[in-house]
């Protein structure tokens, strides 16, 4: 079974107590602490959506590591990654199984999908991936981040990058909106700011 988390080395560093926290991101980090410390008695996941670089993933992140300490069964997976390794996965000569995938997404006790949103989505990364994974997870805990708007993220949901609908019914917006207390990060870039930052010592 697939248990390999899918996310780079400074989310693998991210902790909920070295987590800046800074305007617009109180109540998501709130949030984040009450989650760890409630989740035995959970029926919902979060949904953190808000401009990329403010700190959504690294609260996520914080959140997986918290609860794999503790002994939770946890798998964070980055959308992009996933999507391409789900398309590596169909190639016959593959070491990586879907089945495998999907199965190990579906049973974690907490799965965290991560970047919801990049990249592009089709009609065969529906059918194959998400909603087998999504569908398949109703009723356990999934905490989702993405940097689009839910209308935004909705259309992506919908639409292929051709405006072919993928999923007409729309069950899998459905299916994250039903089971995710939903939370707006509205700090700006804290990468843009560093960067920012980094070029005014260098000017100095």
């Amino acid at each position: 079974m697939f248990s390999r988390n899918i996310m780079n080395e400074q989310l693998r560093a991210a902790r909920l107590d070295n987590f800046i926290e800074r305007e617009g991101t109180e109540s998501l980090l709130s949030a984040s602490k009450k989650f760890v410390e409630g989740f035995e008695l959970r029926k919902t996941g979060l949904l953190l959506y808000g401009p990329p670089g403010n700190g959504k993933s690294h609260l996520a992140a914080g959140i997986h590591h918290e609860l794999n300490h503790q002994g939770y069964v946890c798998l964070f997976l980055d959308v992009p990654q996933l999507i391409k390794l789900a398309e590596t996965a169909t190639r016959f000569d593959s070491k990586i199984n879907l089945t495998d995938i999907i199965n190990g997404a579906v049973s974690a006790d907490l799965l965290t999908l991560d970047e919801l949103g990049a990249g592009d989505i089709s009609s065969k990364i529906y059918t194959d991936i998400l909603f087998p994974i999504i569908n398949g997870r109703q009723g356990k805990i999934t905490n989702y981040t993405t940097n689009l708007s839910l209308d935004r993220l909705e259309n992506w949901l919908l639409y292929d990058k051709y405006k072919n609908i993928v999923d007409e019914e729309g069950r899998l917006f459905e299916r994250i909106f039903t089971s995710a207390d939903i939370y707006q990060n509205k700090a700006t870039s804290k990468r843009r700011e560093d960067a920012l930052a980094r070029m005014q010592q260098g000017y100095s």
